[in-house]
């Protein structure tokens, strides 16, 4: 038993743990997050190692490691903004399944989750002045067929088209070229929009989707301004104001 008792603790003493997290993380979304655990011991190999996260109820077993292992994990952030994992401990039933020998790892891991994206119908305020929360720079109504779309309020009657009306029973309008790919700035703190995580979850949807279809989306937040573009890295930034504002 002595023997036993030494070799358990060594077993789960000189591992060390990285967590490699993805650029997207979003609240309420499951994500792989990538572990790295590093056996520092010279000679042993580690053995039976369970990882444990209570703050995301995970356990995740590694049968066997000489001196480098990686792993995936998924958790689920409940929160946007800061997220931390600060409980991590390894655990280990070697060499005898007789007792559970554990230690804290002595580590703190930070992420980002951005807004949970909400489909919403923000886009329809754009261009409007007296709610003044979307606009586009060059918006139009010239230009080739693009299909046909929903009514929105403010486009002019000879734009509506009757046929694609009279089978749906709903208004229905010509949506031309004009339209499309035009450049949306955004100016956060304008938006009637009296649920402050919904607005928060509307305007990413909107930043995620604009980008998606190579539409320039900019914004004014938190007193900074980011002019219409497209890249990643936009996105980013944007996506990480937005996780940030007012943080719960």
């Amino acid at each position: 038993m002595l023997i036993a008792g030494i070799f358990g603790k060594r077993n789960i003493e000189k591992i060390d743990i990285q967590m490699i997290f993805p650029q997207e993380i979003y609240k309420n979304k499951e994500t792989f997050i990538k572990v790295k655990l590093y056996n520092e011991k010279k000679l042993m190999p580690a053995f039976l190692i369970k990882i444990i996260l209570p703050e995301y109820n995970i356990e995740k077993l590694i049968p066997f490691f000489e001196k480098e292992k990686e792993i995936f994990i998924n958790i689920i952030p409940e929160k946007r903004g800061i997220n931390k994992i600060s409980e991590i401990y390894i655990s280990s039933v070697f060499p005898f399944n007789f007792f559970i020998r554990s230690r804290k790892i002595d580590k703190e891991f930070e992420f980002i989750a951005f807004p949970e994206p909400k489909k919403c119908n923000i886009y329809q305020l754009g261009g409007k002045k007296d709610k003044g929360e979307i606009t586009n720079d060059r918006i139009g109504f010239e230009g080739d067929f693009i299909s046909i779309k929903d009514y929105i309020e403010g486009t002019p009657m000879k734009y509506i088209d009757f046929k694609s009306t009279a089978k749906t029973d709903k208004l229905k309008v010509k949506e031309l070229s004009s339209l499309e790919n035009q450049p949306i700035f955004i100016d956060f703190d304008k938006l009637q929009l009296k649920d402050m995580e919904y607005k928060i979850n509307c305007v990413a949807f909107i930043v995620i989707e604009s980008i998606k279809n190579n539409i320039p989306v900019g914004i004014k937040i938190n007193g900074k301004s980011y002019k219409p573009d497209i890249s990643y890295k936009h996105k980013i930034n944007i996506l990480t104001e937005l996780a940030l504002y007012e943080e719960l």
